[in-house]
């Protein structure tokens, strides 16, 4: 086994031999790098995957919450720059689209390394990002709302103590995309961008996800999956296959 390296934002979870290629995942709201941990079986040996843990969640769950991009994104460039020393890619499911993006834009304008390869998943456009409109809703619309999309089951509202740590945080991670305020304005990426989505996605169509092709000057694909919002669970086997092929292409 490769020996890894993990910080409290970045969980490393390594392959068997020493990697050519290293993918970082961000999660979805709520989520925690234990999304990921699955895709490790999946993954070549030779593939370093990097999942982020974000603080409030999982092992991290005493740590405060972070609910300002510019604050996330600025622990990221702290603790992944070190690490990032081989071609990497971003995967980015749902909120985690948007954190990998604004990471590999604010980068790039800082003369950070930036990925060869932006793969964002069930997401909408920055622009299109409705933020706003979750943090509107009540406990109970935002529960309603991650039941509907697959991200908690339906025994969750059996217990009111999980559902207020959940709202709690989801709520954060809503404000975190709210704090960016993505204008019409906002710029491209000069690197290679792909879009993921579930056929089935009961928020995120197939055609909404086609419109990342508006935010690169390098080159856009997309692939679709049978499955809904969170079909990286439902499907992981092809999920994780169709990233280790863009995985193997050739640096931009």
């Amino acid at each position: 086994m490769y020996l890894g390296r993990t910080t409290p934002l970045i969980k490393q979870f390594a392959g068997a031999s020493p990697p050519r290629h290293q993918l970082v995942c961000f999660p979805y709201a709520g989520g925690g790098a234990s999304f990921y941990r699955p895709w490790r079986e999946e993954l070549p040996p030779d593939v370093d995957l990097l999942a982020v843990q974000y603080p409030g969640r999982e092992e991290r769950i005493d740590d405060p919450l972070i609910d300002d991009m510019d604050e996330l994104a600025g622990l990221l460039a702290t603790e992944l720059a070190p690490l990032l020393d081989l071609p990497f890619t971003f995967f980015g499911h749902s909120m985690g689209a948007a954190v990998g993006y604004e990471t590999a834009r604010r980068w790039g304008e800082s003369g950070f390394p930036t990925p060869d390869r932006l793969i964002v998943s069930s997401q909408f456009v920055p622009p299109r990002i409705p933020a706003g409109e979750m943090l509107r809703h009540d406990d109970s619309g935002v529960l309603d709302e991650l039941v509907r999309l697959g991200g908690v089951p339906r025994s969750v509202y059996e217990s009111p103590e999980l559902v207020r740590l959940i709202v709690s945080v989801v709520r954060n991670d809503y404000r975190v995309l709210e704090s960016c305020r993505f204008g019409a304005d906002t710029p491209a990426l000069d690197l290679p961008l792909t879009a993921f989505c579930g056929a089935d996605d009961p928020a995120v169509t197939p055609q909404d996800v086609c419109e990342w092709a508006g935010f690169t000057r390098a080159g856009f694909t997309n692939r679709i999956f049978d499955g809904g919002h969170f079909y990286p669970r439902e499907r992981l086997t092809e999920t994780v296959a169709a990233v280790a092929e863009f995985l193997a292409l050739p640096a931009h």
